[in-house]
């Protein structure tokens, strides 16, 4: 069984951070952040956004932080991402590298790769390739774009790079695919997507699987950047190199419903 150890959840009470937390409860000691805790006493509330003395304290004693507080809005615009989005991650990292904690994992996107969905080569998109932040895409007839989301999260997997290169904690930059909130069945994905997004399904399981890696194995070096999709047939995103440095062994497949 693997030594218990002290973890620290950003975004605690929300889609992501709600169900790693369901999944480490009982297993590791758990300290949890969010701007809202919907009346869960056991969250912390602290808008991270803000540098305040009062939350940075959370971190003394932590071995690892998932930082998953973010607006999740891929199209959102740029003055409502640079709080919660740019420093509230400024902030969170360098709480981490002043408390001395040993890895941050962070939630990075499969948007940072979203230019690659109109083109046709290469078509397997490996954590080699270049990124190409930003997604085009239809809702309901509505033309929206990821661009500034996308860019927010690429500045975070930099910032993370020269903070692991230069002496702070490890870093995982996951870029995760699509997980819907709650149960998260291939049948209750939206249907008014294109299958670019149904095929970067990741579902709950895999997901805990995926957290679980980041967490407990030995990294190569002290930046690494990893797909987080389920093994789902005929997706363009490789998981090979999330095999090889995690151990990661995804289960489902959204074509098997």
């Amino acid at each position: 069984m693997n030594e218990s150890k002290v973890v620290l959840i950003t975004g605690a009470a929300g889609n992501l951070g709600g169900k790693l937390r369901q999944h480490l409860e009982g297993r590791h000691e758990l300290r949890l952040l969010d701007r809202e805790n919907h009346g869960d006493t056991s969250i912390d509330q602290a808008d991270l956004s803000h540098w305040d003395p009062d939350w940075p304290g959370r971190f003394q004693g932590v071995d690892t932080v998932f930082h998953l507080a973010a607006d999740p809005t891929a199209n959102q615009t740029w003055p409502k991402l640079v709080g919660p989005n740019v420093d509230a991650m400024i902030h969170v990292f360098r709480a981490a590298q002043d408390a001395g904690v040993r890895r941050i994992v962070y939630a990075s996107s499969n948007h940072v790769m979203g230019g690659y969905k109109d083109l046709g080569e290469p078509w397997r998109i490996t954590t080699e390739l270049p990124p190409l932040p930003g997604t085009r895409y239809a809702v309901d007839g509505e033309q929206r774009n990821s661009n500034a989301y996308a860019a927010a999260k690429l500045f975070g997997e930099r910032l993370g790079r020269a903070i692991a290169e230069t002496g702070g904690p490890e870093f995982i930059a996951v870029r995760l695919g699509w997980n819907w909130p709650g149960e998260n069945r291939p049948a209750d994905l939206p249907t008014n997507r294109e299958s670019w997004y149904r095929l970067m399904w990741l579902s709950n399981r895999d997901y805990a699987q995926l957290m679980q890696r980041c967490l407990e194995a030995d990294l190569p070096g002290r930046f690494v950047i990893v797909h987080g999709m389920s093994a789902n047939t005929a997706m363009r995103w490789d998981l090979e190199s999330t095999r090889a440095l995690l151990g990661y062994q995804p289960i489902d497949d959204v074509m098997r419903g």
